[in-house]
């Protein structure tokens, strides 16, 4: 009998909203397409705003398929997952958690019953060795997994030295204080004050917090070797990110999982340089694919290895390569061969 599938999450078709969330509950539930599976899914952004109509088509929709894939954010997983869990055992379906980023092992540390009910659900998928492990040792839960984030295609970079010696950095991340606005601009300072102005660039890609939004464009309009560019639509980030030299994402999320544009980078060919949150050793290999530096007080460190790739253009070209043969580990056929061997 085949099977009926349900992709639940925040995809944001709504506002076409693009970030770690949105995409890759979109790449899950494309990924389910693309190998001919019986699969519908429910937005959570459109449920909240649709009333009741679209409340009683989702139930129906839980309540009829065999497999519900499960990709929350953190208030959904907070009061939504006990209702979904009774219904699963009502109703004889399976959940499969996918776990977005690296937050669930400190949000649950406080909530017995979501543990429980994690201890018996299905499959959960983590992004991350790490969180398998405390898990386990932590809570005793022993049903999760490690799948890579991935993407799509076959793009082949275009693996350049650095051109006419100047250095193009990107930062591609929602414009947020937290994902390390504050960092940028403080080596933008150091730019301006060393003189290399004219040998090093900085472009922004991604869609801008509100909270944030005066903050960043203030500081934006200071430097003249700085440019914000918008958001980059998916089909479009390897060949625009193949343009540039090394990303810059200082995050002040320690709890970060895989970033997903530290894979679109990768996928460029093009090295990182990070803070050090609390899994990056798993997804950076400092001095091959990237550099990590200290989770804080880090702009010294960040603007040491900055002027490092500057005046060695053979170890960047290096890195770039190790950069691109990095994220042949994280494509759709390999996510797809740990999910299908679970069901």
């Amino acid at each position: 009998m085949e099977k009926k599938i349900l992709v639940v999450g925040y995809f944001g078709y709504k506002t076409n909203q693009l970030d770690g969330q949105t995409v890759k509950t979109r790449n899950i539930y494309e990924l389910f397409l693309r190998q001919n599976q019986r699969v519908n899914y429910i937005d959570t952004q459109t449920l909240r705003s649709e009333g009741f109509i679209s409340l009683f088509n989702s139930l129906k929709k839980i309540i009829t398929c065999n497999i519900f894939i499960y990709l929350p954010a953190h208030n959904n997983l907070k009061y939504l997952f006990p209702l979904f869990f009774i219904l699963s055992k009502c109703f004889r379906f399976k959940i499969i958690y996918i776990v977005v980023g690296g937050w669930l092992v400190e949000f649950i540390s406080n909530k017995p019953l979501h543990r429980f009910f994690l201890k018996n659900i299905f499959q959960i998928f983590t992004e991350n060795q790490l969180m398998n492990r405390q898990l386990s040792e932590k809570y005793k839960i022993f049903n999760s997994t490690k799948i890579p984030n991935f993407r799509y295609g076959d793009f082949i970079p275009k693996i350049k030295i650095l051109n006419e010696h100047k250095l193009k950095i990107v930062f591609m991340a929602r414009i947020n204080k937290k994902k390390g606005l504050d960092i940028v601009f403080s080596i933008a300072d150091l730019i301006l004050k060393n003189k290399y102005h004219n040998q090093i660039s900085i472009d922004f890609y991604g869609p801008i917090n509100q909270e944030d939004n005066e903050y960043f464009k203030s500081n934006l309009n200071k430097y003249d070797f700085i440019c914000y560019n918008g958001v980059i639509q998916p089909d479009t980030i390897p060949n625009t990110l193949n343009n540039y030299d090394i990303l810059l994402f200082p995050t002040h999320y320690y709890t970060e999982g895989f970033p997903g544009s530290i894979l679109d980078s990768y996928r460029a060919g093009i090295p990182v340089i990070v803070s050090k949150w609390k899994h990056a050793d798993e997804f950076v290999i400092d001095g091959e694919t990237g550099f990590i530096v200290p989770f804080d007080n880090n702009v010294d460190y960040i603007w040491s290895k900055i002027i490092f790739i500057y005046n060695n253009p053979r170890v960047l070209f290096e890195m770039k390569n190790k950069a691109y043969i990095e994220s042949l580990k994280y494509t759709s056929e390999v996510a797809w061969e740990i999910i299908s061997s679970r069901f």
